[in-house]
């Protein structure tokens, strides 16, 4: 075996030692002694595994190859969005910690291993291709998806204005896998919509929680208010991504205190995030509308909503995303971006893990609910 194999096989095992014996699968016990002996049980029983394919394996193994995949598995039964970066993807993440400048608008999950179309941001060229939420993201170019992050893969979508990627998607309604290439451009956030029903219900759709959305939402109510408004529909169907703080600045409008999420992992302190109300609080009856392809940020929304009772959470469970990651460097130029921490509702539930339940369960996508 080569110096610089022996190094990176090394490395990996450092990683590998790091994360299993202190509590890489973000989990705690009463009985830490016994979670260290199980620690180094599990050890033991990788490089037994290891031995045995550099010993036994019908060929002369990639070690690294191995490892990397080790590593990968390692982290995919975490969740999906905590990634091992190798030293060149690491610096390029450092250089660029922003995907593009431009991108496709798919927002992704991964479930059971497989790549998740969660949303498709409206007017982007994902929707114009006819990428449709529900969609599995087979490939992209040629490397299969379930050998990377959400992260990479965001990254891999990403690129040049006017550049084109290639993928394959795998439909609900046919079973064949489609290939189709889709022009990358820089990605305009729908504006919010805002208008007046016949029945006196201001409504309101929200496509993404971008920088900017909270103010805008605020001042559409305002214009809602004025034209005489006598209760507010704030539509969060098929809206993911975003920031966490518009989505906690635009729960601020309806809620005028209270707890609107917390932030906790076992070495991350619970931080609690309240409504920051400046004084223009919207008291009319509200409701709040989601879907299976509700995602991130507001779900923090609806999620406060439905605690404080402010308003009623309409539709189906929402698909469940909220991580908070540290990137975290390894000694051989490599690094991980770790999920150290989750998002919970005030109820306390971790909205990666279950998502948002509506208090009234209604599927039909075309209807506006009444309050």
């Amino acid at each position: 075996m080569s110096n610089r194999m022996r190094l990176s096989l090394i490395s990996i095992s450092c990683v590998l030692i790091f994360y299993i014996v202190l509590g890489g699968v973000l989990g705690r016990s009463d009985s830490p002694s016994s979670d260290n002996e199980k620690a180094y049980k599990d050890l033991g029983v990788y490089s037994e595994v290891l031995d045995r394919i550099k010993s036994d394996y019908v060929t002369e193994p990639n070690l690294k190859q191995v490892t990397d995949g080790a590593i990968r598995g390692l982290l995919e039964a975490l969740d999906p969005y905590s990634t091992y970066l190798s030293p060149p993807q690491y610096k390029d993440y450092v250089d660029h910690p922003e995907p593009g400048p431009a991108s496709v608008g798919m927002f992704l999950s991964k479930r059971a291993g497989f790549a998740t179309v969660i949303s498709v941001l409206p007017g982007s060229p994902a929707e114009k291709a006819g990428v449709k939420a529900g969609d599995l993201l087979d490939r992209i170019e040629n490397s299969p998806t379930r050998e990377f992050s959400v992260v990479q893969l965001e990254r891999m979508l990403a690129g040049a204005t006017g550049t084109a990627v290639s993928v394959t998607l795998v439909r609900e309604a046919r079973g064949e896998p489609q290939t189709m290439s889709i022009t990358r451009a820089a990605l305009n956030y729908p504006p919010v919509v805002a208008k007046m029903l016949e029945d006196g219900t201001g409504y309101l759709r929200v496509a993404a929680f971008n920088t900017g959305k909270a103010e805008e939402i605020s001042s559409k109510l305002r214009e809602l208010t004025s034209k005489g408004a006598s209760k507010i529909v704030l539509d969060l169907r098929n809206c993911a991504g975003g920031a966490v703080e518009e989505a906690v600045d635009t729960a601020s409008l309806f809620l005028d205190k209270g707890l609107v999420a917390y932030v906790y992992g076992q070495r991350y302190p619970r931080t609690d995030i309240t409504a920051k109300s400046n004084g223009e609080v919207v008291r009319l009856p509200l409701a709040v509308l989601i879907n299976q392809s509700t995602a991130g940020p507001a779900e923090l929304v609806a999620a406060a909503v439905s605690e404080d009772k402010r308003g009623e959470v309409v539709g189906v469970r929402s698909f469940g995303v909220g991580v908070y990651q540290k990137l975290i460097p390894v000694g051989d130029g490599s690094a991980l971006l770790l999920s150290v921490a989750k998002y919970y509702g005030p109820d306390g539930k971790a909205i990666q893990d279950n998502g948002v339940a509506p208090t009234v369960v209604q599927a039909a996508e075309g209807e506006t609910a009444s309050l």
